[in-house]
């Protein structure tokens, strides 16, 4: 159980931001901002800008024994809204929280028989402490490696472990330009070909939720030709995949890339509620290579934007409707929807959105929601007072 805190305690929750491009000061700064005694967790978003051995050292010798994690990202959130070259963080108090960390280390020999191995193991440690972690008192979120390619696997066999309990995650990120060297941070390194699961519990409201501004058309393409191991689409519709993808969205082939690919996603209908599916580049052959997993007779569905900016506003209005204004957001935000802010020069106005209900986070090459692994999405949970 947990205690209420006295009326003259520190706050339970607390988050900071910094531009500082030196890594030592960077890492002062934050703790800073987000250190004290008796944390249950501290969460660091660094952009991959820093040199990562002295970072790694710097926030050891800050943060001592805070159990710490964090990741690379595409763009840091934080009290400054959206940024890029910097560090983000929060941090939880034991006193209003408690979290089970485990790491998933081998990746790419992760069998789905581990999700349930890892959970029990998790859940063992919450009862030997005198709790019993439930949809209502607790939630848990993943940090993995944004090139790993194992992040369905992953996300689908914790999903089930975890039962009722409800999962989001994010995926680490190498800078806005989609770089290739992702890395998460655990017991004070950064690290390739790793995850790190987190298990909070709290007496506090919270609401896990997921948001997106596109929406399905009728334009319907059929992947006819793929390579699922490498998410990459050979041929849609018959046609090679950059050729027809491009005609459909009306454009010149040689004009895609990101911009079109983050205004024009293609996604699956699930349950009535449409996942996007998106394209990260185009391959030399003219195959696409997607963020997420893909293979040979999917049905794809064109989607069109609508305004981000007023979908997340209705999204986080809801939120406050049913746990009242959050004091923190945990957000993961796909990098392509930072990549669309930019097109439509509104980041300076989300991030103002953001920082009002307390979003700490970063942009990401991939989010998971409950079973599931999506991009072109916000996920993330809301904490109340």
């Amino acid at each position: 159980m947990f205690s209420a805190p006295a009326c003259n305690s520190q706050p339970s929750v607390l988050r900071g931001m910094t531009q500082e491009p030196d890594p030592e000061r960077a890492a002062a700064a934050l703790y800073a901002q987000i250190g004290r005694p008796g944390l249950a967790l501290a969460v660091v978003f660094c952009s991959p800008s820093y040199d990562r051995e002295r970072l790694a050292r710097a926030l050891r010798e800050n943060f001592g024994e805070t159990p710490l994690i964090g990741c690379t990202t595409a763009a840091e959130i934080g009290p400054g809204g959206y940024r890029t070259g910097g560090l983000s963080g929060f941090s939880l108090a034991a006193d209003a929280f408690s979290v089970v960390l485990r790491p998933i280390e081998g990746l790419q020999g992760y069998a789905a028989a581990d999700g349930q191995l890892i959970v029990d193991g998790m859940r063992a440690e919450c009862a030997a402490s005198g709790r019993v972690a439930t949809r209502e008192n607790s939630f848990a979120f993943l940090l993995i490696d944004g090139t790993s390619k194992r992040e369905e696997r992953v996300a689908h066999s914790l999903h089930i472990a975890l039962g009722d309990i409800e999962l989001f995650g994010g995926s680490s990120g190498d800078g806005v330009d989609a770089g290739q060297q992702p890395y998460v941070m655990h017991g004070g390194a950064f690290h390739r070909d790793l995850a790190v699961l987190a298990l909070v519990s709290t007496a506090r409201p919270f609401a896990v939720f997921k948001t997106e501004s596109h929406v399905p058309t009728s334009t319907r393409m059929v992947i006819t030709e793929a390579d699922p191991e490498n998410r990459r689409v050979i041929e849609i519709n018959g046609e090679r995949a950059a050729i027809e993808y491009a005609r459909l969205v009306g454009v010149e082939v040689g004009q895609l890339d990101i911009g079109v690919f983050s205004r024009y996603p293609v996604g699956v209908m699930r349950r009535g509620e449409y996942y996007p599916r998106a394209i990260a580049w185009v391959d030399e052959d003219l195959g696409l290579t997607f963020a997420c997993a893909i293979d040979s007779g999917v049905v794809l569905s064109v989607a069109r934007p609508t305004d981000l900016l007023e979908s997340l506003e209705r999204r986080l209005a809801a939120i406050c409707e049913q746990i009242g204004p959050p004091e923190l957001l945990i957000t993961f935000d796909c990098l392509f929807r930072y990549h669309e802010m930019l097109e439509q020069g509104t980041v300076q106005a989300v991030g103002e959105l953001m920082d009002r209900h307390g979003a700490v986070g970063f942009s990401t090459y991939g989010e998971q929601y409950n079973s599931m692994h999506i991009n072109q999405t916000l996920t993330g949970v809301a904490i109340g007072r």
